[in-house]
């Protein structure tokens, strides 16, 4: 189904299927412009859906890092720039705004960046509520800045075209993959259902804006939004996504996730890491501000729980030996991670903290990924996602490349 909206888009596409199909839509157009993506490293996974389905190469633009908090913000428009300055066969960008933690990327300098390179941004904008720039009290969503096209996933992915220099490329190429990929027995949710109408905006931001100064004003937890305008590449904040530093409470974020969960909270949470807890409002399960805001200050100390943040820096990944596809479709097999030194990795492993993958599969496994690894899992408050085992003393490797196209 497709039809015009507001002027910042010039067509959009609401798919029936499963999240990860705009991903997989995006894979098939941007192989037409060029052989190779540039994605920010901490993309949703199912972006690499989108990568296999391409047989794309990619290579990663970083975003910016915050040691104290362990999350990933923004990827800066020069990185991008500079990555795209760097081969010939690049295709289009791909970055992400909102962040998982409310940061909202410079999408304007990231466009004219893109742009002046003779390439396409396309944006991820999984994380912004249903209702994110669809008022004017709200940020502007992706394409009103410049973005050719913004993706997101959910019950009801939408494809969104948006009118710059590459807009009557896209166009056609969205057209056919969207009738590629449309199936006859589904049925397209009614627009109604994609967001909540204007009446509810309005107090799903006084509810954000309420729980923000309530945080403010007893002073035992901070809101990371409030160090954005110290961090390069990031332009603004999601208001309807609050990341609270719990850890300046005496509380890690996870203990506060499960109590407030316990405490009936857990439509308005997202996750959390060691250090910070995300609320989302907008989406029609709006707490009550008072109630939250009291929850929180209710949260015990833990002392036990909490460590000084892990700042360990992340190493640098290992040459692309393969695609992403190239590595899917390959024959595996698992190893100790230390003779998966100079092999290539045919999984995503994400290290936590801060939330982004040292290993992307076709990448060589480097001795300094697997020590990082081995540090990480014997450090407290470490997570490891994507490897065979939760200590990842074990990883998927490519045995043998398949050869299938």
């Amino acid at each position: 189904m497709s039809l015009t909206t507001t002027p910042a888009a010039r067509r959009t596409w609401v798919l029936a299927q499963g999240s990860p199909l705009s991903h997989c839509i995006t894979g098939l157009i941007v192989p037409a412009l060029g052989g190779t993506v540039l994605v920010q490293r901490d993309a949703p996974a199912s972006m690499l859906d989108g990568l296999i389905v391409s047989g794309l190469d990619a290579r990663s633009l970083w975003p910016v890092l915050d040691p104290e908090h362990g999350i990933a913000h923004c990827v800066r428009p020069e990185e991008l720039a500079e990555a795209a300055g760097e081969r010939a066969d690049v295709a289009a960008a791909l970055v992400v705004s909102p962040t998982r933690y409310g940061a909202v990327a410079d999408i304007r300098a990231l466009a004219d960046a893109a742009h002046a390179s003779g390439i396409p941004l396309i944006v991820d904008e999984s994380r912004r509520s249903g209702v994110f720039g669809r008022h004017p009290a709200l940020l502007p969503d992706a394409l009103a800045h410049g973005a050719d096209l913004s993706v997101t996933s959910g019950p009801a992915p939408v494809i969104r075209l948006g009118d710059g220099p590459h807009a009557d490329l896209l166009r056609p190429l969205v057209e056919r993959a969207v009738d590629l990929t449309r199936q006859t027995d589904c049925e397209t949710p009614p627009i109604h259902r994609l967001g909540q109408d204007w009446d509810h905006v309005l107090v799903s931001l006084e509810t954000a804006v309420a729980i923000g100064a309530g945080i403010r004003q007893e002073g035992r937890f901070r809101l990371v939004a409030d160090g954005f305008g110290e961090v390069a590449g990031v332009a603004g904040a999601d208001p309807l996504r609050i990341a609270v530093d719990t850890r300046a409470g005496g509380v890690t974020g996870r203990a506060a996730l499960r109590l407030l969960q316990d405490a009936g909270l857990g439509g308005a949470l997202a996750g959390a890491n060691d250090s910070v807890l995300v609320l989302t409002l907008g989406e029609g399960t709006d707490p009550d501000a008072q109630r939250v805001v009291d929850a929180l200050h209710a949260l015990p100390t833990n002392d036990a729980e909490l460590t000084e943040p892990l700042r360990l820096a992340l190493p640098a990944p290992g040459p692309g030996r393969l695609t992403p596809r190239g590595a899917f479709f390959g024959h595996h097999r698992l190893v100790d991670c230390a003779e998966a030194v100079g092999m290539v990795s045919a999984s995503r492993v994400v290290a936590c903290p801060p939330g982004v993958p040292v290993l992307l599969p076709g990448e060589v496994v480097t001795a300094e990924t697997v020590a990082y690894l081995r540090l990480l899992a014997r450090s407290r408050g470490g997570r490891i996602r994507g490897a065979a085992d939760a200590d990842a003393s074990t990883l998927h490797v490519v045995d043998e490349p398949t050869d299938l196209w």
